[in-house]
């Protein structure tokens, strides 16, 4: 493997240094993901219970221990639960976005390894071809097939390391993309659960008046 890395040249070095950080942002995403995991449906039917029961100690309690951005969210609902539903809602929309930011950090920069490493193994791969090509032009005796090949042959190594770090970031991208699609769609659910829950709670008691 050392070998193949030293045939392939000068462009291995970049592509080489793509692949340790589109590793650790996988890493790295992966336990951020991981550690997202939880009943969270379970807690919010607990959470929406006790709000509506006028235990908003409670509530906040139970939203504490719904893990990552969705019970950040929902913890700013309710703080401003006694704002009415409209700021309720600005300020979970608000807090959603800042959230979603953390949540999406580092995954474009998986795309970007998946699209710049090809593109540097077929650069290096034209520019050991255009060498091979011109020792092969340089030399006045007869020259074999063999030594043309192992000049391309040496020139394609770049374009295999390019491959081989983009298709893995590739995949891995778009994983966590589904995840952080995901986790928007958790915060926008259960962002509108809530709300409909404090929207149901004004309108009884302004019936009830």
């Amino acid at each position: 493997m050392i070998g193949l890395y030293m045939k392939g040249g000068f462009f291995m070095h970049p592509i080489l240094l793509i692949s340790v950080v589109a590793f650790a942002i996988a890493l790295e995403r992966g336990w951020f993901f991981w550690r997202l995991r939880g009943d969270a449906q379970r807690i919010f039917e607990s959470l929406t219970t006790r709000f509506s029961s006028g235990d908003f100690e409670g509530a906040t309690q139970m939203a504490a221990k719904i893990v990552g951005p969705v019970g950040v969210v929902l913890r700013e609902g309710l703080k401003h639960s006694s704002d009415g539903p409209e700021i309720v809602q600005e300020a979970m929309a608000i807090r959603g976005e800042m959230v979603l930011q953390t949540v999406r950090r580092g995954i474009p920069i998986l795309a970007l390894a998946a699209s710049v490493a090809p593109l540097l193994g077929l650069l290096g791969t034209v520019v050991g071809l255009v060498e091979a090509f011109q020792k092969v032009a340089g030399m006045e005796a007869h020259v074999s097939p063999a030594l043309l090949a192992s000049g391309i042959w040496a020139a394609l190594v770049t374009t295999v390391g390019g491959l081989f770090v983009a298709i893995p970031a590739l995949i891995v991208h778009h994983y966590f993309q589904e995840k952080a699609a995901h986790v928007a769609f958790q915060i926008e659910h259960y962002g509108s659960e809530l709300l409909l829950v404090m929207k149901r709670g004004a309108q009884s008691k302004s019936t009830a008046t």
